[in-house]
């Protein structure tokens, strides 16, 4: 058995799991842009936001 054949013989299976119907391919492909959208919108937000410097709160004296 040469290495393409035992190749396409891994790769048959593996391509049947991934064999979908077109409204399965769509399904998946708003799923990921859904998913890329959100870490858009993450990273543009984290972007956007500026930290305020922390300042300690004053003691208090007791008199």
């Amino acid at each position: 058995m040469k290495w393409k054949d035992a190749a396409a013989a891994l790769g048959q299976p593996l391509k049947a799991c991934f064999d979908l119907t077109l409204s399965e391919r769509r399904f998946l492909l708003g799923v990921l842009l859904l998913f890329c959208l959100g870490l858009a919108a993450r990273w543009f937000h984290q972007r956007a936001v500026r930290p305020v410097p922390y300042t300690p709160p004053q003691e208090m004296r007791m008199p």
